[in-house]
């Protein structure tokens, strides 16, 4: 062990003769504790949101969705379709045509977004767990019916029981906008029972209807193959980013193939933004925590000058000297940063586990924060006490060296 080492050892782990350094000394490894500890919380809190986004995503999103670059509708030739459901991994190919209409029943009307799915989209068996109410399905026997959100169902007042007063959907007739016919056809109408209530969160209820894709062409007047996406959903274990590649190759320049996670970029880049900031704040908090770090050691230095001399006259060099101070430094701050780093993985583990505190959110699709910790959130911490740490001991070393070489060695 250096001399430089052993020294910073005896001076960390000797009580000091001055109480007030002491509790200097204790105060600012408290402090470096508590700012770890509540980093990784917080970090932690954030990557349980972005993880519980995800899951979110899963429950509705496809893992791979087509669109086009340039046109919001748009045919897909059979014989591409046939080599995109060919490619290893691939387990279903969905068309889908969705849009926004109005839709009136019972002397309500409301604007909500129609999304037409083919019976490829029910044998998936997509979104069946979140039927709360009524059955899975968007047609029987030849008769349209309506997937519908439970935030549209509540706000319309639908019935099941009701089978004499079909939910009316209506939606702009454009060729007759483009010759300004304001008339009784300047939209289109058709109607819909609904089959069931999806509970899946709180922007799907409030807007989103699943119909049948036959019946959402005829109302908006489309061919019969034009499509505003293509959803496709893979085997479990596939390889997302490789199938991704395989299809845009299929499709060519003209379109786009996105993951799940590219679906959803600007929420996601949000939360890592808002990530960023917090641990840029908290970094800041935890450099204004470490004065505290700064005038123990300096205190130190006074209190040990009569040690210091005589270490000079055993014949330590300057650079020994200002590693003396800067390792206290770090003995304070990684001591603190320790308990710190112990506490926040044993309380995050304790709310991922047990749920203690909960978001006071009523009907939320969970009840506690969400808590997912990451070894890189540790090892960032870990670098920023360092950083901090060394940059608040410089000053406090070099006083030490200055003390012991310029000055007199007798008192």
């Amino acid at each position: 062990m250096s001399i430089s080492l052993f020294v910073a050892k005896r001076y960390f782990f000797s009580p000091f003769k001055a109480s007030f350094i002491t509790l200097i000394s204790r105060i600012s490894m408290i402090g470096v504790g508590v700012e770890v500890m509540a980093l990784v919380l917080i970090l932690s809190v954030f990557n349980g949101l972005e993880d519980f986004q995800r899951g979110l995503f899963k429950t509705f999103d496809p893992d791979l969705t087509i669109i086009s670059r340039s046109d919001s509708r748009f045919p897909l030739p059979t014989s591409q379709l046939k080599q995109i459901a060919a490619i290893a991994g691939v387990r279903s190919v969905q068309p889908i045509l969705e849009d926004q209409a109005l839709i009136r029943y019972n002397g309500k009307q409301l604007v909500v977004t129609l999304k037409g799915v083919d019976s490829s989209f029910i044998a998936s068996k997509r979104l069946q767990n979140q039927v709360v109410d009524g059955d899975y399905l968007v047609e029987y026997e030849g008769h349209p019916y309506g997937l519908v959100g439970a935030g549209v169902f509540m706000a319309m007042g639908m019935n099941f029981e009701d089978v004499y007063h079909p939910i009316e959907a209506w939606y702009p007739n454009q060729k007759a906008l483009a010759k300004f016919q304001v008339n009784v056809d300047a939209a289109n109408q058709k109607g819909f029972f609904p089959s069931g209530v999806l509970q899946v969160e709180q922007t799907f209820d409030n807007q989103m209807i699943l119909v049948p894709l036959q019946w959402m062409r005829d109302l908006t007047l489309s061919d019969t193959t034009s499509v505003s996406k293509m959803e496709l959903m893979l085997a479990d274990g596939a390889n997302e980013l490789e199938i991704q590649k395989e299809v845009q190759q299929v499709i060519g320049s003209k379109f786009d193939v996105q993951t799940r996670d590219q679906q959803h970029a600007i929420l996601l880049r949000a939360i890592k933004i808002e990530k960023l900031f917090v641990f840029i704040l908290m970094a800041f908090i935890m450099g204004i925590a470490s004065f505290t770090l700064f005038y123990a050691l300096s205190l130190l230095v006074i209190e040990k000058r009569k040690d210091l001399r005589t270490l000079l006259a055993m014949g330590i060099t300057q650079q020994q000297l200002l590693r003396i101070f800067l390792s206290v430094g770090l003995f304070i701050s990684f001591s603190g940063a320790l308990v710190g780093m112990g506490l926040g993985f044993g309380l995050g583990w304790i709310q991922q586990t047990f749920g203690i505190i909960p978001l006071g959110i009523p009907n939320a699709l969970i009840d506690a924060y969400p808590i997912q910790m990451e070894w890189f959130d540790f090892l960032m911490t870990s670098l920023v006490v360092i950083v901090i740490t060394f940059l608040a001991s410089i000053i406090p070393a070099r006083k030490a060296v200055q003390m012991t070489f310029n000055q007199p060695k007798a008192d």
